[in-house]
């Protein structure tokens, strides 16, 4: 099945803009009077919708709750088919699944290179016998292209085993939500609806567009399937590119740089299946320079973006940051607490002799193993202590430098905060330097992007056999560069030819 003909479908290369152009949109629907909440716009994470209702609030200076179809999939579907929390599978309930069926299930369902081989054994079984699902095909069909020790008996088990969980507990999984949706759903009326990141849906999530599709008078689908790196994960790009013939492309880039985009372009033109795109970079020639490694580059300053193909790869880079002393971010999170620093920096200050607050005080002592006859709460909250205050109520607290004394942090901490002290590192909200998957920095950018080009052993084995899922992922990596791309040359046979 097909989108229905009056679908305008928006192809939007690299920083292109494609939300901000579905914003335009919603501005001239708002303009000619329709009603703000006949509009929907749905998209495949809750990051990429709280962006688009938080840009759409901003900008059109409407209320929240004027926007109840700014949505994920899986949020519209909970809402129209009026479910509770409790109705759908929990963590609690996983513990409960695991114990009935003797299983180790973590819940984790995803995989840093992309593939399912990076998940434990019981959690394989989850993922594929959830994608069969997502993917619309029969558990077999799913079995027969994995490449997997997974045995065909034991996956067939598991399966039964669950679907019949969640049948005595009246439990539903997210998948679930999407099939009932499609079966019993509430579509609602909508004058206008928009999906954006479109290459990134799974056939089941495809089947609920077109099933919101059929009350919308006006539709629009925005996507890139050059972007297209989750087909590992049920995202049917196919489906995409045989509903843009007639695909309004963007032609702008807002983002790339020149020297960037020609490394691009060499990248996607690898690709089989694909739409053809003429696209524009930035004015600004920007640069493209290969290193030897990693270490050998000054990133002192400036804003930083490090990419690699798994998070395996990224362990050193994890490792050269930490001696270096910098604070960074390295999967969503930064690389030592704020409320640590902090503490080391007040205890100097006690060290010598000034005073601390009250709170100051708390936060050392979560670091330091000694007894606690006595609250702090208990003393007056505006209250400056000094150490010999401390060492009244708290009498096994040690003297001396806070390496020694801050017993609780570990030696590999201590080792970091004691580099970030040296380099006079500041602590912000926004560290300038991360570490991420090229996955996990889809929709990021960053002045300057460092891009390792080795691969582990999976993935240069599915870059033997897929070519085009390897190539997308790296044409994704590179077009992260505003200004500069660096590419670390291989440290292994093993690496993405460039």
């Amino acid at each position: 099945m097909t989108l229905p003909s009056r679908t305008q479908v928006i192809l939007g290369p690299p920083g292109t803009g494609k939300t901000s152009t579905l914003l335009s949109l919603i501005e001239d629907e708002l303009e000619k009077g329709t009603q703000p909440e006949r509009i929907g716009f749905f998209t495949f994470t809750k990051k990429a919708v709280k962006e688009g209702k938080e840009r759409a609030i901003n900008k059109f200076k409407i209320a929240n709750k004027d926007l109840p179809f700014f949505r994920t999939l899986h949020s519209l579907a909970f809402r129209q088919l009026g479910l509770t929390r409790e109705s759908v599978i929990s963590y609690s309930d996983i513990t409960d699944l695991n114990e009935k069926l003797n299983l180790r299930l973590t819940g984790r369902t995803t995989s840093d290179d992309g593939h399912i081989f990076g998940m434990t054994h019981d959690d394989r079984l989850a993922f594929i016998e959830n994608l069969a699902r997502m993917r619309n095909i029969s558990l077999e069909e799913q079995w027969h292209t994995v490449d997997d020790a997974v045995g065909w008996f034991e996956l067939e088990r598991f399966a039964r085993g669950l679907r019949l969980f969640k049948e005595d507990r009246l439990l539903i999984d997210y998948t679930d939500m999407l099939q009932m949706f499609i079966e019993q759903g509430d579509v609602p009326k909508l004058d206008v609806m928009f999906v954006d990141e479109a290459q990134d849906l799974s056939p089941l999530q495809w089947a609920v567009v077109r099933k919101l599709a059929e009350k919308a008078t006006r539709i629009y689908v925005a996507g890139d399937d050059d972007q297209a790196i989750y087909k590992w994960a049920g995202a049917d790009v196919e489906y995409l590119i045989k509903n843009s013939k007639n695909a309004m492309i963007l032609k702008q880039s807002y983002r790339v740089p020149s020297a960037v985009h020609k490394i691009a372009t060499g990248c996607i033109n690898q690709v089989r299946s694909r739409i053809h795109k003429e696209w524009n970079p930035r004015q600004e020639e920007g640069l493209v320079r290969w290193e030897p490694t990693i270490e050998l580059m000054n990133m002192e300053e400036g804003e930083w973006l490090i990419l690699a193909r798994t998070n395996y790869l990224l362990e050193n880079v994890d490792e050269y940051c930490r001696n270096q002393g910098w604070f960074f971010e390295i999967k969503g999170r930064t690389s030592i607490s704020e409320a640590k620093v902090r503490a080391v920096i007040n205890w100097g200050r006690l060290d010598k002799g000034k005073p601390i607050s009250l709170a100051e005080c708390a936060n050392i002592l979560k670091y330091v193993k000694v007894k606690k006859p006595k609250k702090l709460d208990l003393l007056e909250s505006d209250l400056l202590l000094q150490y010999q205050d401390l060492k009244n109520h708290f009498p096994d607290l040690p003297n001396g430098r806070w390496y020694d004394v801050f017993n609780l942090l570990t030696p590999k901490e201590v080792s970091y905060i004691r580099a970030m002290l040296r380099r006079g590192e500041k602590i912000t909200k926004q560290p300038r330097i991360r570490l991420s998957t090229i996955h996990a920095a889809k929709g990021g950018e960053s002045t300057n992007v460092v891009l390792l080009t080795d691969i582990t052993t999976r993935v240069y084995k599915n870059y033997q056999e897929n070519p085009d899922d390897e190539n997308r992922v790296f044409y994704v990596g590179v077009t992260r560069a505003k200004e500069n791309l660096y590419l670390i040359e291989p440290q292994t046979t093993r690496c993405y030819q460039i």
